[in-house]
């Protein structure tokens, strides 16, 4: 058996046969695969975000359709990679399982009976290991598109919010704008007070205004001077509702900016966080060779034979015990 990222196993071996510190590993591996499943499908289904330099439009689409295809190719290529690992184990209980029964019935053939064994665990430790490699060469994709994401919605945040930004920018035109309908109100008044109108029919001459409602020139110059306040008024006032809009779109625009980075950086940090417990089962799997190695060699006397298989019968109530939990795991995964 080989590794490519371990010389030998982590632990001096005993000989123990008990597969809970596997079935440790695994959990943690699929605690981990769970959550970048759910990040992943949220990546996958992101919805696109506008910028305010058409010039980067394209740029922010094409980092945007990567990260995509990255969390796409997290579902269909790596979450079978960790069901694997969880086959792998179904595959080692089925073999325990048969060895239990042959040392039961011939103890003294135990010791050759783990052996064959061990050799298939070697088998899995080496597709464990090639697994935790390809995943971390995935997750240096990963993290290379999500930065490049990252640095465009960074951009896009920073043109939109900082000083100079577009929501700066337009509140200030929003905070001049209310000052000058005030202003145009106050003109209203003042030339409506100057052609003698009562305060009622000044209300009414502002809301028949901003409703749109046409104002007649009757040939007095002071009425003629409220038809001008009342024009201005009504103009601004369109201005001031288009400000509002604009500010509100932007607003919406930030927040969706601000999500998609987010949700980039759940994305990037919940795929890369599968490869620590992908090389621990690798390298657990090595320490399970390792052990039933010593194993056999700590039970080559004939007269070990009968300790043996009664390790093995104790064992493989335990890895029983694993197959279970495996299906439950695998069963969180697939859904099935």
């Amino acid at each position: 058996m080989t590794s490519s990222s371990e010389a030998g196993p982590s632990i001096a071996p005993t000989g123990s046969l008990d597969p809970i510190a596997l079935g440790r590993a695994v959990d943690k591996l699929v605690t981990a695969a769970l959550a970048a499943q759910t990040w992943s499908l949220v990546g996958a289904a992101e919805v696109a975000v506008e910028t305010t330099d058409k010039n980067e439009a394209q740029n922010m689409r094409t980092a945007q359709e990567e990260v995509r295809d990255s969390a796409r190719a997290y579902l269909g290529a790596q979450v079978p990679g960790v069901v694997k690992r969880l086959v792998d184990i179904q595959s080692a209980v089925a073999l325990f399982q048969s060895i239990r029964t042959l040392a039961a019935t011939a103890p003294e053939q135990s010791a050759v009976c783990l052996d064959a064994v061990t050799k298939d665990f070697g088998t899995f430790q080496q597709m464990a290991d090639e697994f935790a490699g390809l995943y971390e060469g995935f997750c240096e994709q990963v993290k290379a598109r999500g930065a490049v994401l990252a640095d465009r919605t960074g951009a896009e945040i920073r043109r939109l919010s900082t000083g100079t930004g577009k929501i700066p920018t337009t509140s200030r035109a929003l905070k001049d704008m209310r000052q000058t309908v005030r202003k145009d109100l106050d003109d209203v008044i003042e030339a409506s007070h100057r052609s003698g109108k009562g305060a009622r029919k000044i209300l009414d001459s502002v809301a028949d205004s901003l409703r749109g409602i046409g104002i007649k020139a009757t040939g007095d110059p002071e009425a003629g001077d409220v038809g001008k306040a009342l024009q201005k008024l009504r103009k601004d006032t369109e201005k001031l509702e288009t400000l509002y809009k604009e500010l509100a779109g932007q607003q919406a625009g930030l927040q969706t900016l601000l999500k998609v980075d987010s949700d980039c950086d759940a994305y990037v940090r919940s795929v890369c966080a599968v490869a620590g417990p992908a090389r621990a089962v690798a390298n657990m799997w090595q320490q399970m060779y390792a052990e039933y190695s010593a194993a056999v060699v700590k039970h080559t006397q004939p007269s070990d034979s009968f300790a043996l298989a009664k390790d093995i019968d104790e064992a493989a109530v335990k890895w029983e015990s694993l197959r279970e939990r495996t299906k439950t795991l695998s069963a969180a995964i697939t859904g099935n």
